[in-house]
């Protein structure tokens, strides 16, 4: 790759490398997974486990900024992960490489920096200075709850002559905000969060349902292991798809189904998946999707399906209790439901808690800047794709960008 460096930067006495090979990120397992113990902004999305199950089958369309400190023996004081995407400008008749976090390879409901907490600001200022030098044009991070860390970063990359902006996410017609993600504090005992974290009116049909139907036995409530995890996960998914596709139509409905499978397989294979099935005798009726961060005791709500023929209104709330109450019972503190700001999250007592968006722009395109060689592979899928669809000029362009690249 060429980094090319666009003005002097300070030197932080750090070193700075890059690690785009799945064999140099299992050499780099130990130290970022010591990096994950020190660091108290870690989450499970950040993990090295979980990284592997992004990296292992994606080649060239990650990379992974390692900030060192030499006069430490090379400990490891910052980690990004770095996804990348080929963006054709078709005002400048160029391709360019568009930079993100490696997390949303697999939807990671959050995202951000590694760090060693005593070394942030020298750490990410070196990380910074490393990126400006590398070749791409834009750089969005989406879901980061650092705040600090997402300042001390932007501000460096905007003293090196980027602009940046922090953004909004709104969807479903501008009705959800996707950056508050509501979450729920959890007591040490279930009757105590169900006394004080609910309404009288939600608890009163809790403890009803409770009392008729699962203490009955007419339902049972039972957790996805591995001999039961593709069923329960095709039963969840088929639900999920069962209301989305009318809305999404069918190709988006099966490509965001896709998404939710990799995420929930990624959780099975690294023993972070916590996936309920409410059952009336055999018959599922619904299944909630977790993802489980042991380590900061968050149960991470991912995705829910129901059988909405079913006649059972409680499906969805049921599930959600028993999850709550299996998370306080484990020692979990917090139930967080995620991205999105949807009414019925803040009946389980849920408050909201903000996650950052930000994106940074390269102000001088440099024809040595824009493009970096990991993309050169999906750069030339693009270019038989404008051959096929008859755009020759396009072609051209693009092979004498990449020619140039390689000259």
């Amino acid at each position: 790759m060429k980094h090319n460096q666009i003005k002097p930067v300070p030197d932080t006495a750090l070193q700075v490398s890059i690690i785009d090979s799945y064999a140099d990120f299992v050499k780099l397992r130990d130290a970022w997974q010591g990096l994950e113990r020190r660091d108290p902004e870690s989450t499970v999305f950040l993990t090295w486990d979980w990284m592997a199950q992004i990296f292992r089958d994606r080649p060239f369309r990650w990379s992974v900024l390692v900030v060192r400190d030499p006069a430490r023996a090379g400990d490891v004081l910052c980690i990004l992960p770095l996804k990348y995407r080929v963006h054709w400008s078709t005002s400048r008749k160029e391709f360019q490489t568009e930079l993100e976090a490696a997390g949303r390879l697999l939807w990671s409901e959050y995202t951000g920096f590694l760090c060693n907490p005593a070394h942030e600001v020298e750490a990410l200022t070196a990380a910074a200075g490393k990126l400006a030098r590398m070749p791409w044009t834009k750089l969005s991070m989406r879901y980061v709850a650092q705040h600090r860390r997402c300042t001390i970063f932007t501000e460096a990359l905007a003293d090196q002559g980027f602009s940046v902006r922090f953004r909004d996410y709104l969807i479903n017609n501008k009705e959800t905000n996707n950056l508050l993600c509501p979450q729920v504090e959890l007591p040490e005992d279930f009757d105590t969060y169900l006394k004080t974290q609910l309404s009288s009116n939600t608890r009163q049909k809790f403890n009803r349902f409770r009392r008729k139907s699962l203490d009955t036995g007419d339902y049972n409530i039972t957790c996805a292991d591995n001999t039961s995890f593709e069923s329960d996960l095709e039963a969840l998914l088929t639900f999920w798809k069962q209301k989305w596709s009318a809305q999404k139509g069918e190709e988006q409905a099966e490509r965001v189904a896709a998404n939710y499978r990799d995420v929930l397989t990624a959780a099975q294979r690294t023993g972070t998946l916590f996936m309920p099935v409410l059952r009336k005798g055999n018959t599922p009726l619904g299944a909630l999707g977790h993802v489980l961060d042991v380590k900061n005791g968050l149960m991470h709500f991912i995705v829910a399906g129901r059988d909405f023929e079913a006649k059972e209104t409680f499906i969805g709330s049921a599930m959600h209790f028993h999850s709550i109450e299996w998370a306080i019972a484990q020692g979990y503190i917090c139930y967080d439901f995620c991205h999105g700001n949807e009414a019925y999250k803040y009946n389980y007592g849920a408050q909201d808690h903000d996650v950052l968006y930000f994106e940074v722009r390269r102000k001088n395109l440099r024809d040595d800047l824009v493009l970096d060689s990991i993309c050169i592979g999906d750069a030339m899928r693009r270019v038989e794709t404008f051959l096929s669809s008859g755009k020759i000029d396009h072609a051209a362009r693009a092979c004498a960008q990449i020619a140039k690249l390689f000259s």
